[in-house]
């Protein structure tokens, strides 16, 4: 896949810094500046740029404030278009990042090969349940070329309703879960 697709240029050394965030998440800038050899006022600045190109994102640690970086799963989609990153790892990340636990490997790598062939300014990745929901708006407006990723989708379109089912409470997933499981939507 071109990296122009997600909209993001990145040179080898940029490359490297976010691979080495995402096999060390959660971390400091300031280790990443060290065990890289990089001087800590390029680090921070592309840090910087990692978070306004949603690849990055930090919480602050507990206690003493410090932030801690971590890769989004378009970061983690980007390494993976780039060749930067073993596919097994890349599934790994990307279902605990967006909460697919029972997915199996080839399910999240159909997924985000389907998401790279289909992607368009825009598109929420780093939200499965805005992605599901960006998704299907774009199937049922025949904007979304799914070749055999019918059943894919139907699994991630069930998991976003149930996720989002969720949200507005307990007593109602209880309610609907049954529909909502046996449902196909497309």
């Amino acid at each position: 896949m071109s990296y122009a697709r997600l909209e993001i240029r990145l040179d080898e050394r940029e490359l490297k810094l976010l691979a080495s965030i995402l096999m060390n998440e959660p971390v400091t800038a300031y280790k990443i500046a060290v065990e890289n050899r990089m001087h800590f006022s390029y680090v921070y600045k592309k840090i910087e740029s990692f978070e306004r190109d949603e690849l990055v994102a930090y919480f602050c640690e507990p206690g003493n404030g410090r932030k801690l970086y971590y890769v989004l799963p378009k970061g983690v989609l980007y390494l993976l278009s780039q060749g930067e990153l073993n596919p097994r790892l890349a599934a790994d990340k990307l279902r605990d990042k967006w909460g697919l636990k029972d997915f199996p490997d080839e399910d999240i790598l159909s997924l985000a090969d389907l998401l790279l062939r289909n992607y368009k300014p825009g598109t929420p990745i780093n939200d499965i349940v805005m992605l599901a929901y960006s998704f299907y708006t774009r199937y049922l407006a025949g904007d979304l070329n799914i070749r055999g990723d019918r059943n894919l989708l139907n699994k991630l379109f069930r998991r976003a309703f149930e996720a989002l089912i969720g949200l507005i409470g307990e007593e109602c997933l209880k309610i609907c879960g049954q529909a909502i499981t046996t449902r196909e939507y497309i």
